[in-house]
């Protein structure tokens, strides 16, 4: 047990966890940035499913890992346009459209990848361009440091400046303050001269930028390949990430990492005889334990500032 253990447990785990960790930390700027405006957007793991197969067909036809991120990104920011204009313009349920797309993401990703590339189950193929890694060969000769600090994807690296970014446009900039007002009080943002519907519009846009990006991340970063259902319940784990951090970024961001952890975790238990049905729950249980936690927490919080108001 002990021999498994150190075998699981060593400096490499670090690199593992981030690579687990950023599509799961981008579900969440996702999640993030819709609660702002009192909206549940739960359709970011509809939208990961999309993001990673057009990801993996512009890289595939263009050899450019770029538009395929780019790609990725607009059709996040398009699935949100049609949201927001069902939800705000005809008043659909946000909650039912987000489950649509759930829906939709994988059955149309499967469809997509029996007709345009006559093949099923998962896609591999050289001519996939991955994003581009960032080497510094100046850390080769040192193992640990090599691992701790080099071969990074692009998005990878890009990911705490944007979770950093997006804190402070949220907490210290004007445009955040409106649009978390939104979230906090619809008729008194109103009053105050906020076009609400504007607001929430481009926070559903931002959130489907986000999950557009993860997907492109988890199939061109994480991996080089599609599989049918590859998201793995991520969007969700964002979810329950942007709970734990009670919608602040930073906070959701190293919920995250937890999760980036189990993931990473159950992968390297997997070649050691434990049974793959205990090694693939891993990163379930972690996000009911999360959001367990969460709960108890702000209850918790709500009580103590109730006992105080009675004081």
């Amino acid at each position: 047990m002990l021999e498994v253990l150190s075998k699981v447990f060593t400096y490499t785990l670090f690199h593992d966890m981030i690579a687990a960790s950023v599509p799961i930390v981008l579900a969440c700027m996702c999640a993030v940035i819709s609660r702002q405006v009192n909206i549940i957007n739960i359709a970011a793991e509809g939208i990961i499913m999309f993001g990673c197969f057009f990801a993996v067909m512009v890289s595939y036809f263009t050899g450019s890992w770029l538009l395929g991120v780019i790609t990725s990104v607009l059709l996040g920011v398009l699935i949100s346009a049609f949201m927001g204009f069902a939800y705000l313009k005809y008043d659909v349920n946000i909650f039912v459209l987000g489950l649509c797309i759930n829906l939709i993401g994988p059955a149309c990703t499967r469809f997509l990848l029996q007709t345009v590339f006559n093949t099923s189950g998962n896609l591999v193929d050289s001519r996939i361009v991955p994003i581009a890694r960032v080497n510094l060969p100046f850390l080769n000769d040192n193992p640990v440091l090599k691992s701790l600090f080099s071969g990074y994807t692009v998005t990878e690296l890009l990911v705490i400046p944007l979770v950093v970014f997006l804190w402070f446009l949220l907490y210290k900039t004007v445009w955040g303050l409106r649009l978390r007002s939104v979230g906090l009080n619809e008729m008194a943002a109103s009053t105050s001269g906020i076009d609400i519907n504007k607001k929430k519009m481009a926070a559903l846009l931002l959130s489907g930028a986000c999950a557009g990006l993860a997907g492109a991340h988890l199939s061109l970063g994480y991996s080089c390949l599609f599989i049918e259902n590859m998201s793995g319940g991520r969007g969700f784990m964002g979810m329950a990430a942007m709970q734990f951090g009670g919608g602040n970024p930073i906070w959701a961001a190293i919920g995250c990492l937890l999760f980036g952890a189990s993931n990473s975790l159950a992968n390297r238990l997997t070649p050691y005889g434990i049974p793959n049905q205990f090694v693939t729950m891993i990163p379930y249980v972690a996000t009911i334990l999360v959001l367990s936690f969460s709960v108890i927490f702000q209850r918790a919080k709500e009580r103590k500032a109730e006992s105080s108001l009675r004081a």
